[in-house]
């Protein structure tokens, strides 16, 4: 089975890619923006890697529902979640967070690190979703932990 470095490799170095021609050329806003999007595309697709964390009242209601939520991923929602109404799989440190880091990475291997210690998600109701983003913690947290634990949201530490 293929290694968490081998995989997020490709997405660094295309990161990087983009990075560098965001510092080197002489953009158009669109174009700035088209760059900026597809490295938070690439970075949302690296999530699909890794093993979703759970908070405590998303488990309970997949419990409710027979599903293992620590075994699914954004694209196997539709299968147990139609329409998307009950859970929300959240960016525990948010895309744009990680994109600016990236962006100040002056390496490939920078952008590899800062993949694979800032990338979590976090499977949460969407009562839970709601709730951070009333408390203004939408794409904003300079410390998720703070804001999850504002917004009362557990996420449990194990892989149950």
């Amino acid at each position: 089975m293929a290694e968490i470095d081998d995989l997020l490799r490709p997405f660094a170095r295309s990161i990087r890619a983009k990075a560098s021609a965001l510092k080197k050329l002489d953009l158009t806003k669109s174009q700035r923006s088209r760059l900026l999007e597809s490295i938070s595309d690439d970075i949302k697709k690296c999530t699909n890697f890794i093993a979703p964390r759970v908070s405590r009242a998303a488990l309970k209601e997949a419990a409710r529902l027979g599903v293992k939520l620590q075994s699914k991923s954004w694209h196997d929602q539709p299968q147990f979640d139609r329409g998307r109404k009950k859970f929300h799989l959240e960016h525990f440190v948010p895309v744009s967070t990680i994109r600016e880091a990236c962006l100040r990475a002056t390496t490939q291997l920078q952008i590899l690190n800062t993949l694979k210690s800032r990338l979590r998600v976090v499977w949460i109701l969407k009562s839970e979703d709601g709730t951070l983003t009333q408390l203004g913690y939408r794409s904003k947290r300079q410390d998720p932990h703070t804001a999850y634990r504002n917004a009362k949201i557990e996420v449990i530490r194990q892989n149950n």
